[in-house]
C-alpha cells in the first residue's frame, strides 16, 4: 500500500473502491430484462403464469447453491392441466441445459368428504423429458415449499418454488420454459420467460 500512496496519492480512495470489488462480484440476481423480479404469460386458452425470481423466504444456504424461482400457475381454461417435473426447463444462449430438481411434492383432487384424511406418497407424472434429478434435504423445507406436480383442474391455481442447478455463474442469459400439456400429453403451449443475470 506505500507504493500505492506514493504514485497516486490518495490511497484511501482506492482502497475503498477495490474493497467493494468482492462485494460486486457475487453471484448476482436472476431478472427480467428490465430488471424487474416479476414476469407474467398468459395465453389463449386461459393459463396464466407468473415467475417470480429473489423471492425464496428460505434458509439462504439454497438459494446460495441453486437458481431457485417461485411459480403461480393459474388455469381459467377448460383443459385439465398437468405440472410436471419433466415439463419445465432452464437453458442458457449456448444451449446448456440447467438440471432442474424435483423437490417430490405431489397433489391431487379429493372429495370433499375425505378432506382431512390421511394421504399416502401420491405418484405423479413426469412429463415429457426424464432430464432431471431428485433431491430432497433433512429439514424437508425444498419439499415443502416446491410447485407441487398433478392434475391442475380447470379454475384452479397452485403455486411454488422450483429448483434448477445455479445459473448465476455460468451464464447471463437464459430462457425457463413450460411446454404445457394435458394429463394425457396433449401438447397446449410453450410458455417461455427471458431471464438475465444483473451483476
Amino acid at each position: 500500500m506505500i507504493a500505492l500512496r506514493d504514485r497516486w496519492g490518495s490511497s484511501a480512495l482506492l482502497v475503498a473502491a477495490l474493497a467493494a470489488l468482492p462485494a460486486c462480484s457475487g453471484p448476482g440476481q436472476l431478472v427480467a430484462s428490465d430488471g424487474s423480479h416479476r414476469l407474467i404469460a398468459r395465453d389463449t386458452s386461459g393459463l396464466t403464469m407468473v415467475l417470480t425470481t429473489e423471492a425464496w423466504p428460505g434458509d439462504s444456504a439454497y438459494a446460495d447453491d441453486l437458481t431457485i424461482v417461485h411459480v403461480l400457475v393459474s388455469n381459467m381454461g377448460s383443459e385439465t392441466v398437468l405440472l410436471a417435473p419433466g415439463d419445465f426447463s432452464l437453458e442458457d444462449g449456448r444451449g446448456f441445459r440447467y438440471t432442474l430438481y424435483d423437490a417430490g411434492g405431489a397433489f391431487r383432487a379429493v372429495p370433499a368428504q375425505a378432506a382431512g384424511a390421511p394421504v399416502d406418497p401420491i405418484p405423479y407424472d413426469p412429463g415429457a423429458d426424464l432430464r432431471f434429478e431428485t433431491i430432497s434435504t433433512p429439514d424437508g423445507e425444498l419439499g415443502r415449499l416446491a410447485l407441487p406436480w398433478g392434475a391442475l383442474l380447470p379454475g384452479t391455481q397452485m403455486r411454488g418454488f422450483l429448483y434448477f442447478e445455479d445459473v448465476r455463474d455460468t451464464a447471463n442469459h437464459a430462457t425457463l420454459m413450460w411446454k404445457a400439456q394435458t394429463p394425457d400429453h396433449r401438447p397446449l403451449n410453450e410458455i417461455g420467460f427471458p431471464l438475465h443475470v444483473a451483476r
